[in-house]
């Protein structure tokens, strides 16, 4: 993936926040909606940002990050109420508006590991692949050489 893609994610982060809040919006609160949310955060935030690989500035990033989600998401589930009469979703179960919920934070998460994995790449690193890469051209063209395509 380009770093440019990557890069165009992360601004598509606030869209997806609007688009967790009418989610959020549209199935009834339930007797415990800041338990659920906090399963919810558990699931979708915590468990993807303990998974490997762990270099070392982004093992201080990943978790700090996931901690930050939380406030963000039951202050969106607070919020929600005031965007029921606008949500396409209006009517769901709150399983069903769940549900949607995590998919929406899983593609969340990918983005911002995706961000900071583009962050994390050492300079040396990338001069290499740039070095390799136009070996593997020569490289190439040395094989056609020998055979003797023209």
């Amino acid at each position: 993936m380009g770093v440019w893609l990557s890069w165009l994610s992360l601004f598509l982060l606030p869209l997806e926040l609007l688009l967790l809040q009418l989610i959020l919006a549209g199935g009834d609160p339930g007797p415990a909606p800041r338990l659920q949310i906090t399963l919810l955060w558990a699931i979708a935030v915590l468990l993807l940002q303990l998974r490997p690989p762990w270099t070392l500035p982004l093992a201080l990033v990943r978790p700090l990050l996931a901690l930050l989600q939380l406030p963000v998401l039951l202050w969106l589930d607070g919020r929600a109420g005031m965007a029921t009469g606008v949500s396409p979703f209006a009517g769901q179960s709150r399983t069903a508006v769940l549900f949607w919920s995590l998919l929406i934070l899983m593609l969340m998460q990918w983005q911002l590991r995706s961000v900071l994995g583009t962050i994390a790449i050492e300079p040396e690193q990338a001069a290499a692949n740039d070095q390799s890469e136009e070996l593997n051209s020569q490289v190439g063209e040395g094989n056609q050489l020998a055979t003797g395509d023209a």
